[in-house]
């Protein structure tokens, strides 16, 4: 096949755990089916690529900084022809959107949804992600870390690393089949009384 092949994410950056998985970016020289490859790899073409890194998406900085080929079809990989994506300037929008996802999730676990692993783990991918947008703008380098709300300096995440932990836990079991949080109902608990609203709004603020 005419590709270059990618990994990225936690095994790249060194955060493997009992749950992580790999995660994989294909990118065909020419327009292929995804059916050709398995269902759990990315797979862009390059004009979705290269206008990722001409916009300066946050996934764009992801793969420049923390990804590794493992095949190419050339003798050098297409995303070192790209050079560096542009700076990172949606970083407010990004945040607010997150955070309105968070708040509509906090309220189904405040209303009692049958669905509370499930909501959980979209508090974790949040609150994971607006670190992650707003990290470039405290720290000067985007961290991709799923620890990133633990890394900002001076506006840490309002939770315990445990409970953060058990809304992770939440999101893997969700989404890959891994093993279930082990006490969700005090994960939950804790994460509505936490004013996780109002730190996602304190960094809106300062992007």
């Amino acid at each position: 096949m005419n590709h270059d092949i990618f990994i990225f994410g936690s095994t790249v950056r060194g955060e493997v755990g009992a749950s992580s998985d790999i995660d994989v970016l294909v990118i065909p020289v020419n327009t292929v089916s995804p059916e050709v490859y398995p269902a759990s790899w990315s797979i862009y073409s390059r004009e979705t690529i290269r206008s990722y890194y001409e916009e300066g998406r946050l996934f764009a900085w992801h793969l420049h900084l923390e990804s590794r080929c493992i095949y190419s079809a050339s003798s050098e990989h297409w995303l070192e022809t790209l050079g560096c994506p542009a700076a990172y300037r949606s970083a407010r929008e990004d945040v607010a959107s997150l955070t309105a996802l968070l708040c509509d999730s906090l309220f189904e676990l405040q209303s009692g949804t049958e669905s509370v692993i499930y909501e959980l783990g979209i508090c974790y991918t949040a609150l994971r992600d607006i670190a992650m947008s707003a990290s470039w703008h405290l720290t000067g380098r985007p961290c991709f870390s799923r620890y990133a709300p633990f890394m900002l300096p001076g506006a840490q995440i309002p939770i315990g690393l445990e409970v953060y932990e058990q809304a992770m836990m939440a999101r893997h079991f969700s989404t890959r089949g891994s093993a279930q949080p082990r006490a969700p109902e005090d994960a939950i608990a804790a994460f509505i009384k936490a004013p996780l609203l109002e730190w996602a709004q304190t960094l809106g603020d300062v992007l």
